[in-house]
C-alpha cells in the first residue's frame, strides 16, 4: 500500500495539514506501506523554495521521513499526455463564458430557486464554433464532463458516503491561462505513483466525488479514501490556514516535544484517551483509523501543554541526557533530571532550575539574619545529599533556634533558590554538595 502527504509550498505547515501528514505517516507505518511526499507547487508566484525547505524541515522534526519526495512542477509532461486522452474522449471541453457572465448565470439560478450548476451550454458549439472563437483571440477554460451517475465510495471514517453527479457542476481543470487547478495533477500523480490511500480533511469530499469520475475516465483503480473533520476553537470554529501561532514551526520554537504532537493530533476526536507516551511504537500500536470521530473535535492549546508536560515526565535520564551535556559539571545531571523533569512544561525550562540552584544570592540582598544563616551552616551535614538530608537539616536548626514553620523554612528556601515559593525542598537537596550551599551560605 501507498500513501501521500501533497502540501502547497505556499506557507508553513499549520496543525490542519500537519494532521494530513501524521495520519497518512502512521496509517503507512502500521500497514508497511511507503509514504512518498509530493510537493504541489503548480502556482507559480504563491510557490516558493522557501516554503518548500520549511516544510521538509517540519516534517522531519516530527518524525515524519519519506520514502521518495518529487515536485509537480517537474511533471508538466506527464499531466499533457493525460489531458490529450481526455481531450480525445470528449471529457475536457472548452468553455468561453467569462467570469462576469457566469457571475449572472449562477445569480439567475439562485434567484429562480435552482441550484447554480453549470448549464453546459459550451457543450452545444459546434468544431467551427469553438475554432472561430479561438480564431478571434478568445482563450477558453476547459471543464471536466462528469458521467450522470451516482457517485459513491466507503470512506474509512466517515462510512458510506454519495453523490448524484446530476447535481454537481462539470467543474474547471484547466485555467484560460493553460495553468491546472488542483483536480487533474492530484489524480494524474496518484494514477502514476500507485497510490492506494487517500487520508486528507473532510473539505475534500466534494472533490473526491470529481475525482473518482477522473480515475475512472482516465482508466485507473480508484483508491480508499478516508476524510477526518476538522479540529476547531473552544467556540466551535474553523481555524484560519495562515495562523502562524498554529504552526508547527511556532509548536517546536516553544518547546512542545515532537512525540506530544504526534500522539494529540492522532487520537483528538477519536475513542482513545489521550495519554501521555514516549514511545513511537506504543503510537503506533495504540491508533486505529476507524476509530476517529466523523464530527468536528476542538482543539485545546491547554489539553495540548499538560500533554507535554505529563510526556516529560516518562522520560528517564538516558531518554534526554544528551540535551543535557551542556549543564554545569558540578551538577548531578541524572539526579538534576529526576528533579526537574517533575518542575517543568518544556525542556528549555531546565536552564531556569540550573541557574537557580548554582546561583548564589546576598543574604543582604534578601534581608535574611546573619546569626540564622551561621547557625544553619553549622548545623549542614555532610554531603552526599538525599531526600532525607532535609528534614534532618531542619530539625538540628531547629533545635538550635527554637524556629519552625514559615520562620524556619523561608529563609532556607530563600537562600537556596532565592525565590518565595517552589516544589519541596528535600527533593532539591541531592541536587547540592556541601561547598556549594556554604558558598549560598556566605560560608566561602
Amino acid at each position: 500500500m501507498k500513501c501521500r502527504f501533497a502540501p502547497s509550498p505556499t506557507g508553513k505547515i499549520h496543525i490542519g495539514n500537519a494532521r494530513s501528514a501524521i495520519l497518512n505517516w502512521i496509517f503507512c507505518k502500521q500497514n508497511n506501506g511507503e509514504f512518498l511526499l509530493r510537493i504541489d507547487d503548480t502556482d507559480e508566484n504563491r510557490s516558493s523554495q522557501e516554503f518548500e525547505d520549511r516544510i521538509k524541515s517540519d516534517l522531519k522534526w516530527l518524525g515524519l521521513n519519506w520514502d521518495y519526495t518529487f515536485n509537480q512542477s517537474s511533471r508538466l509532461e506527464i499531466y499533457n499526455k493525460k489531458i490529450k486522452i481526455l481531450k480525445n474522449n470528449k471529457r475536457l471541453y472548452p468553455c468561453f463564458e467569462t467570469e462576469e457572465e457566469l457571475a449572472l448565470k449562477k445569480k439567475s439560478l439562485l434567484s429562480s430557486g435552482k441550484p447554480p450548476i453549470y448549464d453546459r451550454s459550451s457543450l452545444k458549439l459546434s468544431e467551427d464554433e469553438v475554432y472561430e472563437k479561438i480564431k478571434s483571440g478568445k482563450k477558453p477554460h476547459w471543464r471536466f464532463k462528469l458521467d450522470v451517475d451516482e457517485i459513491n465510495w466507503k470512506d474509512l471514517i466517515k462510512g458510506n458516503v454519495t453523490f448524484e453527479s446530476k447535481n454537481l457542476s462539470d467543474p474547471v481543470l484547466i485555467r484560460e491561462d493553460g495553468t491546472l487547478l488542483y483536480h487533474l495533477p492530484s489524480v494524474i500523480d496518484d494514477i502514476e505513483e500507485n497510490i492506494t490511500h487517500i487520508i486528507r480533511g473532510e473539505d475534500h469530499i466534494s472533490n473526491t466525488a470529481y475525482h473518482i469520475q477522473i480515475f475512472k475516465a482516465l482508466g485507473s483503480v480508484i483508491p480508499t479514501f478516508a476524510h477526518y473533520p476538522f479540529l476547531t476553537d473552544d467556540q466551535g470554529k474553523g481555524f484560519s490556514k495562515r495562523m502562524g501561532s498554529l504552526s508547527i514551526e511556532n509548536f517546536k520554537n516553544e518547546g512542545f516535544e515532537n512525540i506530544t504532537l504526534l500522539n494529540y493530533f492522532l487520537f483528538i476526536g477519536s475513542s482513545n484517551n489521550i495519554e501521555p507516551i514516549n514511545d513511537l511504537n506504543e503510537i503506533i500500536n495504540k491508533f486505529n483509523i476507524r476509530n476517529l470521530s466523523k464530527s468536528s473535535v476542538k482543539f485545546s492549546k491547554e489539553s495540548l501543554i499538560s500533554l507535554n508536560q505529563s510526556t516529560i515526565k516518562l522520560f528517564s535520564f538516558n531518554d534526554i541526557k544528551d540535551k543535557l551535556n551542556n549543564l554545569k559539571d558540578n551538577l548531578h545531571k541524572e539526579f538534576f533530571w529526576r528533579f526537574v523533569k517533575n518542575n517543568i512544561t518544556y525542556i528549555h525550562e531546565i536552564g531556569t532550575w540550573e541557574k537557580l540552584i548554582t546561583t548564589v544570592n546576598s543574604y543582604k540582598d534578601l534581608n535574611l539574619d546573619k546569626n540564622f544563616l551561621d547557625i544553619a551552616a553549622d548545623e549542614l551535614p555532610n554531603d552526599p545529599y538525599d531526600d532525607k538530608t532535609w528534614d534532618a537539616w531542619t530539625t538540628n536548626i531547629k533545635n538550635k533556634t527554637g524556629l519552625q514553620g514559615k520562620d524556619l523554612f523561608m529563609p532556607l528556601r530563600l537562600i537556596l533558590t532565592g525565590k518565595s515559593h517552589g516544589p519541596e525542598l528535600k527533593y532539591l537537596m541531592p541536587l547540592f554538595d556541601k561547598k556549594g550551599i556554604l558558598q549560598k551560605l556566605g560560608k566561602i
